[in-house]
This record gives C-alpha cells, sequence and structure tokens, in this order.
C-alpha cells in the first residue's frame, strides 16, 4: 500500500468511530500484512453506510467530499481503489434500504455519482 492510500484511509477513518473501528478490525485480521487494497476500502465503505445515520450534516458533506476527492485524485491506485472498493460498496450496501441509498445519492459527488450509478445499473 503506498503512502498516499495509507493517508487517504487513516483520515477517512477520522469521520465516525464506525469506520475507525472498520480500519482497526481489518488491520488487525490482516497483520502482519496490510489488508488488500480494494478489500479493505470495500469494508470501509459498508462502515460509512452502518453509520451515515449518526453524521451530522456538515461531517457528512465533508465526508463525500473527501470521497469525490479520491474519486478524482492523480494516484491511480487510490482512484480505483475509492471505486471500484469504497463506492461499490456504498451502492450494494443499500441495495436492500432505499432510504440509505437515497442520503447517500444525495451526498455523492459528481464522479462518485457517475460510477454508484453505473454499478447500480449494471447487469439490469
Amino acid at each position: 500500500m503506498n503512502k498516499r492510500i495509507q493517508e487517504y484511509v487513516e483520515e477517512l477513518a477520522s469521520f465516525s468511530d464506525e469506520i475507525s473501528a472498520e480500519l482497526s478490525t481489518s488491520v488487525e485480521y490482516w497483520k502482519p500484512e496490510y489488508p488488500p487494497v480494494i478489500l479493505l476500502f470495500s469494508q470501509l465503505g459498508k462502515a460509512i453506510v452502518r453509520s451515515i445515520l449518526n453524521l451530522d450534516e456538515n461531517n457528512k458533506r465533508i465526508l463525500f467530499q473527501y470521497i469525490e476527492a479520491g474519486m478524482i485524485s492523480d494516484n491511480d491506485e487510490l482512484a480505483v481503489a475509492v471505486a471500484t472498493g469504497l463506492v461499490e460498496a456504498l451502492v450494494t450496501a443499500t441495495d436492500d434500504n432505499q432510504y440509505l441509498w437515497e442520503i447517500i445519492e444525495k451526498e455523492l459527488g459528481e464522479k462518485s455519482k457517475e460510477h454508484a450509478l453505473a454499478w447500480k445499473d449494471f447487469g439490469q
């Protein structure tokens, strides 16, 4: 895992106790190695869904701006991890909960939403 991704993950974990706990659990499980990047981002995406109702509007807005920044990053490994790990997990973790999906969809930035909607429509 490159340094930029590690910094991104650590910052992402600061948005909620749920996200932070998921990061700790994943890192502990994979020791002495670091978790596979896409898998880690997927777990963090699911943690975001679990914690979304507990975030105030300002933190939610900043969190999704941060996700969008990852999507448009010039660090290709980070951008791919955010798209195929985190954003796709946001979609799949809300497949059975339209209410949560609507909250998340409203907050997604342009590139994040574009990818999420493409993933949501995949195979339909």
